[in-house]
């Protein structure tokens, strides 16, 4: 077991034999998690959303019942403090108090945030916990499919069956995505974007967990030469490699946070307008360089 883990399993366990009342709300959560498929189906609130993407969001809305507990303990003390200091920093509300929408900042924190030396995250944690706790494996498959998902930069390649299509730029993966937010986009735009695989076999697809980012500019071309430039920054065995671990920590622990934030441009419910590269300092309409400058104006289709 992870150092980070093995701490967590260790704390829980002294905190449970001292008959700790805040645990109490622990083995609520271990109680409620064992019966997630009656969750999905007796909330009203999953009744609404495509059943590939209800078992997504249920998993994820466990999973920060465990966080919101296990973070409370001192053990957990650099994930908290980093959380708290990120929401002051970024205040992550959406658009327009900020461009970072809750569902962009909860996957950052739960499944990218990490530490120690196998960059352990709060969902790595609470998955080994959750074995070791006997936490059904359904679940656990669930936070860890989760786990696993990172941002990408797609280009939009058309739709399909009622399906948004896209083509990450450097890996080449394509995938036919359902898009929670309503935004089914065009062909040939470039979004920033959460692809998360299908959970259930019913659904032969892949979901967008967060509100998609279209890249209003530069294009394409641009994209490629940042990425030519920056994954030699990145200590991995190849390309591949390096553009997945760009894509979930980024160059520094705010990396993508900060993109976002600087190179917002405007909105709708269903999608949020970025310009600009994350190392040309001059091309985000809110990058320190540009603050005293008039505004850059967007064109933004209907």
């Amino acid at each position: 077991m992870a150092q980070i883990a093995e701490r967590l399993l260790k704390a829980l366990k002294k905190h449970e034999k001292r008959k700790v009342v805040d645990l109490a709300g622990f083995r609520a959560a271990c109680d409620e998690a064992r019966r997630l498929d009656e969750t999905v189906q007796r909330d009203e609130t999953f009744a609404e959303l495509h059943p590939a993407h209800a078992l997504l969001v249920a998993a994820q809305n466990q999973l920060s019942v465990f966080v919101e507990i296990v973070t409370a303990l001192s053990e957990m003390e650099r994930f908290s403090e980093a959380i708290e200091s990120a929401e002051e920093e970024y205040m992550p509300t959406g658009p327009p108090m900020s461009p970072l929408t809750n569902s962009f900042f909860s996957a950052w924190a739960y499944f990218d945030l990490c530490f120690g030396l196998r960059k352990e995250t709060l969902a790595t944690c609470l998955i080994e916990v959750g074995r070791a706790m006997g936490l059904p494996g359904r679940l656990l498959a669930l936070w860890t499919l989760l786990q696993t998902s990172r941002l990408g930069i797609y280009e939009h390649q058309g739709t399909e069956d009622g399906l948004t299509v896209l083509s990450e730029l450097i890996t080449g993966e394509r995938a036919r995505c359902l898009v929670p937010a309503g935004y089914p986009g065009r062909r040939g735009e470039l979004w920033l974007a959460r692809v998360v695989p299908s959970p259930t076999p019913l659904f032969d697809g892949s979901v967008v967990m967060i509100t998609p980012y279209l890249l209003l500019q530069p294009g394409k071309r641009e994209w490629l030469a940042y990425f030519e430039r920056t994954l030699p920054k990145v200590p991995a065995k190849d390309e591949t490699r390096a553009y997945e671990t760009l894509m979930k920590h980024g160059l520094s622990r705010h990396y993508w946070s900060e993109f976002v934030t600087e190179a917002y441009v405007n909105h709708r419910s269903e999608v949020i307008f970025l310009a600009g590269l994350p190392d040309v300092d001059a091309s985000r309409p809110h990058s320190r360089v540009n603050r005293d400058r008039e505004p850059v104006s967007y064109r933004v289709r209907g």
